[in-house]
C-alpha cells in the first residue's frame, strides 16, 4: 500500500500520500494538506502541536513540512476565521461623488441607508465593511446547538464567506461602470445615460441586499431571543420533571412502570371528528436521566451534555441537558374503552404528553451535536432524533385532542391553555400515578400483558434511592454486563433466580462458605440488585448474621427479605430462655442502614428473647416498610414495639399473630398510633378471638391515628360499633382507602359502617363518596343490616378491581359493577344476587373478569345460573370449591376455554364422568391449560396422575394436563391475588 499519513479535521479523516527525498525519511508538506483542508495552518498529535521540520542550517523547509507518523492520526488546526471586509474603489471627484472617511459597520450603514434618498445613496458610499457576527446560520436559528467555539466559528465563517462572491462581483461591476462613466466625454449621450441608469440600478440592488442583511440580522436576534426563551422553558420543565421523579416512592408501591402516554394508533389517518371509531395505544415511558446516561457528545467538565444559550450580546454559560425520558421500545397496549379512559386519566395524560413534548424538544436541541459527537454515540443520537421526528406529530395531535375534550377548568388547572408560557402551572399539579390508579389501569388494556413484559422496561434505583423504570439500553449503561453475568451465575449455583425487570434476587444459602462468596459478589458485582430475598438454610451463628448485615450495608439493596428457616421445633429450649443479646441481635443492625427502605423477617421465632432493646439514644431508622408475619409471643411483643418505635418513617407495617391470654393491650398496639406517616397496615390474626382485649385502653391505637390507604385485618380482635377502633379508622380513611380486607369467622364482631361518614353518598360528586378510591375489597365479616344497605348504595359507583364476599355479605354481589373487576371470590352464594350479577355481566359492554373463585356450602340446586355465567366470562383462571353435585358437570360443559390457563377443582363431586366432559372439549384448550385437582374430601384414583395415559383418551385427559395440588399451594392466590400475599414460608 502507498505510504500515507492520516489527517483529521472534526469527523473527517483523509489519507494523504507522503513525500520523501532521495535518502531522507518520509514527510508531509503543508501545501499538500491545504489542498484537502484549505484553512490548515498547524498540526497536533495527542494534543501536542507539531513543529515544522528544519534543514541542516536550522531553517524551516519551504514549503513547510512535518515528520511522518505512520501509526497515528494527526489533527489539523485551522486558522481562526476573521471578519471579512470589502473595500470599494472610489470614484474621481469630477464625477461629483463624495465619500465619508469612516467605514461604518453593516448595522449602522444599513440603517442609515434605509433613510437616504437615491441620489444621496448613490453618491455617498465609499467603503463598506460587511461583517457577520451571527453564531449560526438563519436556517438553523430555531434549533439550539452545542456550545463549541470551533463549531460557532465555523457557522459564522460560513455565513460570511457565502456572501463574499456576490458582493465581490457587484463591487467589481460598479467599479467598472464608474470607470466607464468617468471616461465618457458626452454626459448627455444615450450611452452615458444607459451607463448611469445601470449604475443606479446596481446600487439600488446593493442597497436592497444591505437592507436584507440588516433585516436578517434583526430576525436572527429575534430568533436568538426565542431560542433563549425555549431553553429557559426546557430548564423549567426539567426542574419540574425532576421534582416529580424524585418523590420518595417506596419499592412496593410501584411494582410496574408509572409513567405513560396515549397516542393515536394511526395518526396519519387521524380524524378527531370521528373519535369513537379511532383506536389508541398506551405507551410506557423510559425514565432515563443523568443516573443512566453514557458519556456522549460535547460535555462539560462534569461530563454532562450541554447546549448554549446562543446570544451575540452576552456570554451565556452552557446549560446542562439531562438525558430525558422517551417512549419505551414496545408496540404499546391498545385501549379497550378510550372514552372512559380519558375521563379518568385525561388530565394526567395531557400533562405527561406536554412533558414528553419538552423531552422531544431536548432531543431536537441535541441533534445538531451529532456531527461533533463521537462515533460510538452517533447511532444513539440518531435514534433519538428519528424518534422525536416520528412521534412529535402524534404527540401534538393527542395534546390538541385532549385540550378540546377536557373541560377548560381541568386544562387550565393542569397546564394552561397557552401551551408555552405557563410551564410552572403545567408541572405544578402533575404527579405520578399512585397504587390504586395503577391497579385499575390494566382493566382498560385490550391486549393483556400476560408475560409481564411491562413495556420492555426494567426497574433500577438511583444512588439517592429513587425508583426508576428504564429501557434495556439505559439499563445496560448503568450496570456492567460482565459483572452482572458473574453474579447471576453465583445466584444460580445457590439455587436462586434473578428477576431482571424488577432487579430482585432470590437465593437459598446452605453454608457459611456459600454465604461469604455470595455476599462478596453482592457488594462488588451486583449494584443492579435492588431487592433481595435470602434464606439461610444451615445452622448459622451470630457471626454469619453480622456478615449479612455488613454486606447489605455495602450493597445497593433497598428492599430486603430475610428468611432464617428457624422453626419453633428446631429451637433448643435453652436458647429460648438464655438471657443477653442472643443469636439474632446482629440483625437489628439493619435498622441503621440508611439505604434500606423495606425490611421483612420470616421464619424467625423468639426474637424477643434472642435480641435486646435498641439503645434509647440510637438514631431513628429510615425504614419505610417493616414486615413481621410470624408468631408474636409475649417477649416478642415488647421487642417489636421497641423496633417500631425507632422507625418513625414507617409507611407500611405488617404484623403476624400475637399469642397470649391477657386482656392487656399489646405494646405493639400502643406504639402504632405514633406512626404519623403510616399508610398501609396489615394485621394477620393479631390475636385469637378468645384472648383479644375487649376494649382498648386510651393509649392504644391498633389502627394508627392517620388516614390509611390499606387496611387488612384478619380476626378483628377489638369490639366494634359506633365507637369501635376499626370503625374510627374507616371513618378517617373513607376517602383515601384503596385496599380494605376484613375477615372474621365468628358471628361477632358485627361491623357497623353507618357512622363512618357524615355525608350521604352523592350521585353528583364522586370524590366525596366514601370508599371511592377502593380497588380491592374483601368483606368476609358479619355486618349490620344497615351496613349492608349502605354498602349496597355505594358499590355500584366504586370501580373495584378485586372483590371477595363472604357468606354473610354475598347479597352485595347484586350491587357490584362488573366492568372493572379482574378477580372475584364468592362464598356461599346468594341465588338472587348471582342472577343479578349475571345480568350485569351480560349488559356490560366489556367485562374484564379474569380470575374467579366459587366456594359454596349451600344447596347446589340454587346454582342454576352458574353454568351460564362461566360460559359468558372469558376467564384465565377458575377455582371451584365445595358442593356442586350435577352443577359441576353442567358448568364444565358450558365453560369458556378460549383464554383459560388453569381450572382448579376442590370438590368431591369431580369424577371420571366430569373428566370425560373435559376430554371431549380438549380441542378448545390453550397449550398451557392445566386442571388442578385437590383431594380435600374423599380419596379416589381420579386424583392419581398415574391413572391417565400420556396421550389421553376420549374419556381421560393427557397426563400433563392434570396436576395434583394441595390446599396451601393455591390458597394464598385465592385470598390475595394482587401482590398482597403472605411471605412464602419456604423458598423451595
Amino acid at each position: 500500500m502507498t505510504p500515507h499519513q492520516r489527517f483529521r479535521l472534526g469527523d473527517e479523516i483523509e489519507h494523504l500520500a507522503v513525500c520523501q527525498d532521495d535518502d531522507g525519511p518520509p514527510f508531509s508538506q503543508l501545501t499538500d494538506v491545504q489542498e484537502t483542508f484549505p484553512n490548515a495552518v498547524r498540526f497536533k498529535l495527542n494534543g501536542v502541536t507539531l513543529n515544522f521540520l528544519e534543514d541542516e542550517n536550522r531553517k524551516k523547509y519551504e514549503p513547510k513540512r512535518i515528520a511522518h507518523y505512520p501509526n497515528d492520526i494527526i489533527e489539523v488546526v485551522c486558522a481562526a476565521p476573521s471578519q471579512v471586509s470589502f473595500g470599494y474603489t472610489s470614484l474621481a471627484p469630477s464625477v461629483g461623488v463624495g465619500f465619508p472617511s469612516q467605514s461604518p459597520s453593516m448595522e449602522s450603514t444599513g440603517l442609515a441607508l434605509s433613510n437616504l434618498p437615491l441620489q444621496s445613496f448613490s453618491t455617498s458610499v465609499n467603503t463598506r465593511t460587511l461583517t457577520r457576527s451571527a453564531t449560526f446560520s438563519p436556517q438553523r436559528s430555531t434549533t439550539p446547538f452545542i456550545n463549541s467555539p470551533n463549531y460557532a466559528a465555523h457557522q459564522s465563517a460560513s455565513v460570511t464567506l457565502s456572501a463574499m462572491p456576490l458582493f465581490y462581483t457587484m463591487a467589481t461591476d460598479i467599479s467598472q461602470l464608474k470607470q466607464q462613466l468617468h471616461q465618457s466625454t458626452d454626459q448627455h449621450s444615450a450611452h452615458h445615460q444607459q451607463l448611469l441608469q445601470r449604475l443606479i440600478q446596481m446600487e439600488l440592488k446593493q442597497d436592497e441586499m444591505l437592507r436584507e442583511q440588516v433585516e436578517s440580522k434583526l430576525r436572527e436576534e429575534q430568533m436568538l431571543v426565542r431560542q433563549q426563551e425555549t431553553i429557559d422553558r426546557l430548564i423549567v420543565a426539567q426542574q419540574r420533571l425532576e421534582a416529580i421523579f424524585t418523590q420518595n416512592y417506596e419499592l412496593h408501591e410501584y411494582p410496574i412502570p408509572r409513567l405513560f402516554v396515549i397516542l393515536p394508533d394511526s395518526y396519519e389517518k387521524w380524524d378527531p371528528r370521528n373519535f369513537m371509531a379511532e383506536r389508541f395505544r398506551l405507551y410506557f415511558l423510559c425514565e432515563c436521566g443523568d443516573h443512566c446516561r453514557a458519556d456522549a457528545g460535547t460535555t462539560t467538565s462534569s461530563g454532562r451534555l450541554t447546549i448554549a444559550a446562543a446570544s451575540t450580546s452576552t456570554k451565556s454559560a452552557p446549560i446542562p441537558v439531562k438525558s430525558t425520558m422517551h417512549l419505551a421500545k414496545h408496540e404499546g397496549y391498545e385501549l379497550a374503552r378510550p372514552n372512559e379512559f380519558f375521563d379518568r386519566y385525561g388530565p394526567y395524560i395531557l400533562g405527561m404528553l406536554r412533558v414528553l413534548k419538552h423531552c422531544l424538544a431536548v432531543a431536537t436541541v441535541v441533534a445538531p451535536a451529532v456531527a461533533l459527537a463521537k462515533d460510538s454515540v452517533k447511532d444513539v443520537m440518531g435514534d433519538v432524533k428519528s424518534l422525536s421526528e416520528s412521534t412529535m406529530k402524534a404527540v401534538d395531535m393527542s395534546i390538541d385532542f385532549l385540550e378540546q375534550k377536557l373541560n377548560d377548568e381541568t386544562v387550565d388547572g393542569l397546564a394552561g391553555s397557552d401551551g408555552g408560557l405557563r410551564e410552572e402551572d403545567m408541572f405544578e399539579r402533575l404527579a405520578a400515578l399512585e397504587g390504586a390508579d395503577l391497579r385499575r389501569l390494566d382493566t382498560f388494556l385490550r391486549n393483556k400483558d400476560t408475560d409481564k413484559i411491562l413495556g420492555n422496561l426494567y426497574r433500577i434505583t438511583t444512588k439517592e434511592g429513587h425508583v426508576k423504570w428504564v429501557c434495556l439500553d439505559h439499563y445496560r449503561e448503568v450496570y456492567r454486563e460482565t459483572a452482572m453475568a458473574s453474579f447471576l451465575q453465583c445466584v444460580e449455583t445457590n439455587g436462586g433466580k434473578y428477576d431482571l425487570q424488577c432487579g430482585k434476587a432470590t437465593v437459598i444459602l446452605r453454608s457459611s462458605t456459600a454465604a461469604k462468596d455470595f455476599f462478596s459478589r453482592l457488594c462488588s458485582q451486583a449494584s443492579f440488585v435492588i431487592a433481595l430475598k435470602v434464606a439461610l438454610k444451615w445452622s448459622f451463628g451470630s457471626a454469619d448474621l453480622a456478615m449479612l448485615v455488613d454486606a447489605i450495608a455495602k450493597s445497593n439493596v433497598r428492599d430486603l427479605e430475610v428468611d432464617l428457616q428457624d422453626f419453633e421445633s428446631s429451637i433448643p429450649i435453652v436458647s429460648q430462655l438464655r438471657p443477653g443479646k442472643g443469636r439474632y441481635h446482629s440483625l437489628l443492625g439493619l435498622l441503621s442502614n440508611i439505604k434500606i427502605k423495606g425490611l421483612s423477617f420470616a421464619n424467625i421465632d423468639f426474637i424477643g428473647s434472642r435480641t435486646s432493646n435498641l439503645p434509647t439514644k440510637s438514631s431513628p431508622s429510615l425504614l419505610q416498610s417493616f414486615h413481621f408475619l410470624d408468631v408474636i409471643r409475649g417477649s416478642d411483643d415488647s421487642r417489636l414495639a421497641n423496633i417500631i418505635s425507632h422507625c418513625p418513617c414507617l409507611v407500611d407495617l405488617r404484623l403476624g399473630k400475637i399469642l397470649g391470654n391477657s386482656d392487656d393491650v399489646p405494646a405493639i398496639d400502643q406504639i402504632i398510633g405514633s406512626l404519623s406517616r403510616l399508610k398501609t397496615l396489615h394485621r394477620f390474626n393479631l390475636y385469637s378471638q378468645s384472648s383479644s382485649p375487649s376494649v382498648p385502653k386510651s393509649n392504644a391505637s391498633p389502627y394508627g391515628s392517620v388516614a390509611l390507604r390499606e387496611i387488612i385485618d384478619y380476626g378483628i380482635p377489638y369490639s366494634t360499633g359506633r365507637s369501635g377502633p376499626l370503625e374510627d379508622a374507616l371513618r378517617r380513611s373513607s376517602t383515601t382507602l384503596e385496599v380494605l380486607v376484613l375477615r372474621s369467622s365468628y358471628e361477632t364482631p358485627l361491623l357497623d359502617l353507618t357512622y363512618i361518614t357524615d355525608l350521604p353518598p352523592s350521585p353528583t360528586n364522586a370524590s366525596c363518596m366514601p370508599f371511592v378510591g377502593l380497588t380491592y375489597l374483601d368483606l368476609s365479616v358479619n355486618m349490620t343490616q344497615d351496613s349492608l344497605e349502605f354498602m349496597g348504595s355505594v358499590l355500584p359507583r366504586i370501580p373495584l378491581v378485586h372483590l371477595r364476599l363472604g357468606a354473610r355479605t354475598s347479597a352485595l354481589l347484586a350491587h357490584t359493577n362488573p366492568r372493572y373487576l379482574k378477580s372475584l371470590f364468592m362464598e356461599s352464594l346468594d341465588e338472587d344476587a348471582l342472577n343479578t350479577f349475571y345480568c350485569s355481566v351480560c349488559s356490560s359492554p366489556e367485562c374484564h373478569l379474569e380470575f374467579m373463585t366459587v366456594h359454596t356450602f349451600s344447596d347446589p340446586r340454587y346454582l342454576t345460573v352458574l353454568p351460564a355465567l362461566v360460559g359468558k366470562l372469558v376467564l384465565r383462571r377458575l377455582v371451584l370449591m365445595g358442593r356442586f353435585d350435577i352443577k359441576l358437570d353442567e358448568a364444565l360443559a358450558c365453560l369458556n376455554f378460549s383464554q383459560l390457563q388453569s381450572l382448579t377443582i376442590a370438590s368431591q363431586d369431580y369424577s371420571w364422568g366430569s373428566e370425560a366432559i373435559l376430554a371431549s372439549r380438549a380441542s378448545e384448550f390453550k397449550d398451557d391449560f392445566v386442571v388442578e385437582l385437590t383431594p380435600l374430601y374423599l380419596p379416589s384414583d381420579v386424583y392419581d396422575g398415574e391413572s391417565r395415559d400420556v396421550e389421553g383418551s376420549s374419556t381421560k385427559l393427557p397426563r400433563h394436563r392434570v396436576q395434583r395440588v394441595h390446599n396451601h399451594d393455591y390458597w394464598e392466590d385465592i385470598n390475595l391475588p394482587f401482590s398482597l400475599h403472605y411471605p412464602s414460608r419456604n423458598l423451595e
